[in-house]
C-alpha cells in the first residue's frame, strides 16, 4: 500500500528582535540558520524571539490524511494548499497530530475532518492551549504503544518532547517514509539559547531506537527538511 507524499507547507522560522527603538523580522529560514541568527542577537543583548511553523504533510493513498496543520494562523494556508491541488477541506479524510502543541494541532480547525491523537496528550499540561478547539471536532484517542491509522499508515508511540508524542510511516513514492515529528529537533548548540520543552532525552533516545526499527529510506521531521538517514 502506497501513499503519495506531499509536503504541503515546508517547515520555517522566523527570528524578530527589538533593540532599543528598532523592530527587525528576519526573513524566513528554511535551515538551522534561523539559530545561529538568533544566538547572535541574544550575544547582542536584543530582545528576540523566534516563530516557528512545522512541516504540514499531505498523505494520499486509500485515504487523504493531513499531519500537523500547524499554527491557528495556517488555517489559510493549508486550505489555499489544498486547493491549489484541487481539493477541498471536505476532501481530507482524517486528520493525524504527532502531538498537541500548538504549533503543530493548532489549525485543525481548516478541516473539519476527525483528529487522531493519542489519548496521553489529551490529559497533559499543554492540552488547554488546543482542547478548546480540538474538543468540539471528532476526536479519535489514540491508545497504547502502536496500530494502524489506515490501510498501510502504521503509528508507534515516540514519547521524550511529550508524553503523548506519535511517529508515523508508511510506504509513498520515495520509498519507506517514517513522520517524526518532533522526535527529531534542532541540536542540543542550537538550544543553548532556548530551552526545549519538556524533552526527555533519555526517553528520546529510546524513541529513536523505534524510528530505527522501521529502518526508512526518508525521514520527515517536524521542523527540519526531509533527509535520508
Amino acid at each position: 500500500m502506497t501513499y503519495q507524499l506531499d509536503l504541503l507547507i515546508p517547515t520555517a522560522r522566523f527570528v524578530f528582535s527589538v533593540e532599543g527603538d528598532t523592530v527587525d523580522v528576519r526573513p524566513e529560514h528554511r535551515s538551522p540558520q534561523a539559530f545561529v541568527e538568533y544566538r547572535a542577537l541574544r550575544e547582542r543583548r536584543a530582545v528576540v524571539g523566534m516563530t516557528t511553523f512545522p512541516n504540514t504533510v499531505l498523505l494520499r493513498g486509500p485515504r487523504t490524511i493531513l499531519v500537523d496543520p500547524g499554527l491557528p494562523l495556517q488555517n489559510d494556508p493549508v486550505l489555499r494548499a489544498l486547493e491549489a491541488r484541487g481539493l477541498t477541506a471536505t476532501d481530507v479524510d482524517l486528520v493525524v497530530l504527532t502531538h498537541a502543541h500548538l504549533d503543530h494541532a493548532g489549525g485543525c480547525a481548516s478541516v473539519l475532518a476527525p483528529v487522531a491523537v493519542h489519548e496521553l496528550e489529551t490529559t497533559s499540561p499543554h492540552w488547554p492551549l488546543v482542547g478548546g478547539v480540538l474538543d468540539r471536532l471528532s476526536l479519535r484517542r489514540l491508545s497504547g504503544e502502536r496500530g494502524e491509522l489506515a490501510p498501510g499508515l502504521e503509528w508507534a508511540l515516540t514519547p521524550g518532547h511529550c508524553d503523548g508524542h506519535i511517529s508515523l510511516c508508511c510506504e509513498t513514492q520515495l520509498g519507506r517514509t517514517v513522520l517524526c515529528g518532533d522526535t527529531i529537533g534542532p541540536g542540543r548548540d542550537d538550544f543553548d539559547a532556548m530551552s526545549p520543552a519538556g524533552v526527555d532525552a533519555e526517553t528520546v533516545l529510546e524513541s529513536w531506537k523505534r524510528l530505527r526499527a522501521w529502518a526508512p529510506d526518508l525521514i520527515v521531521a517536524g521542523h527540519l527538511p526531509p533527509f535520508a538517514p
